[in-house]
């Protein structure tokens, strides 16, 4: 039997409008917008939006302030971006202690993984911090050795496989490869962020000059699943005690995302 070409199946507009509604509030600063919001960004009818977000929020979606009649996404939303490894537990398990950081803080605070040579924000408090002017958004790549995250990453990670990222390093043809060729910046950058114990940067990633952040490990076994990091403008925390204090705080909760983890993988097995 011929298998259907794609063609043949009817284009579920439905579908589409619901998907184009939850990219119109993940654009939105907190993720949230009115129905009236929503008609002007997608062009769709009030009561087509009225209707799909019903069904959106009876799925566990969206949510709805009965007192404003404003919807904003819930952290269900960002399963459908899962789809490997330990990812999915470790931005499960830390998220109450990210909105924590976040709220002590102010600034966002995001979980972000390696992938190839490059790291990814898996997951962010970035709608609900007030100083979220960083486009911090799950998705988002991030080079390894100009960002704190990237750089935390490096600088604990076991041996062998710091060796192999290195090597993809130079292979490339961006500043990464320039810096990666250098040994004695290398051998600077791991040993200063191994003596602090977590990784900084100060506006040396090119394409975010304004804003700098700190990242630590977090990790299990002799693995790095993850790195927490707070980003922040450059010109707002300047000295040694607030980035101190915001290493502080990393590392506290970073203690309880590790024993959390840990625990979970002891009742999986």
């Amino acid at each position: 039997m011929e298998q259907e070409s794609s063609s043949s199946y009817r284009h579920c507009q439905s579908l589409v409008k619901g998907l184009d509604l939850l990219a119109a509030l993940n654009r939105r600063p907190s993720a949230s917008a009115s129905i009236t919001e929503l008609g002007r960004m997608t062009g769709l009818h009030r009561t087509t939006i009225k209707r799909l977000l019903e069904t959106l929020r009876q799925e566990g979606y969206v949510e709805c302030d009965a007192a404003t009649n404003i919807y904003r996404l819930t952290f269900r939303v960002q399963r459908l971006s899962y789809g490997f490894r330990d990812n999915v537990q470790i931005s499960e398990i830390a998220w109450l202690q990210m909105r924590i950081i976040s709220k002590a803080l102010v600034w966002p605070c995001s979980l972000i993984t390696l992938e190839g040579d490059e790291m990814v924000v898996r997951v962010s408090t970035r709608p609900y911090s007030p100083l979220s002017f960083h486009s911090g958004m799950p998705g988002r790549r991030m080079p390894l050795l100009t960002t704190a995250a990237g750089r935390a990453y490096l600088a604990f990670a076991p041996e062998a496989e710091r060796k192999i990222l290195l090597d993809m390093l130079r292979q490339r043809s961006d500043i990464d490869a320039v810096h990666a060729k250098d040994p004695h910046f290398i051998r600077t950058l791991l040993s200063e962020t191994r003596q602090r114990g977590y990784a900084i940067n100060q506006g040396e990633w090119g394409a975010e000059p304004k804003f700098g952040g700190v990242a630590v490990p977090l990790r299990f076994q002799e693995r790095v699943l993850a790195c927490l990091n707070v980003i922040f403008l450059v010109r707002a925390v300047k000295d040694d005690a607030a980035l101190s204090a915001i290493a502080s705080k990393l590392l506290a909760h970073a203690k309880i995302i590790e024993h959390d983890f840990a625990a979970h993988q002891e009742q999986l097995a």
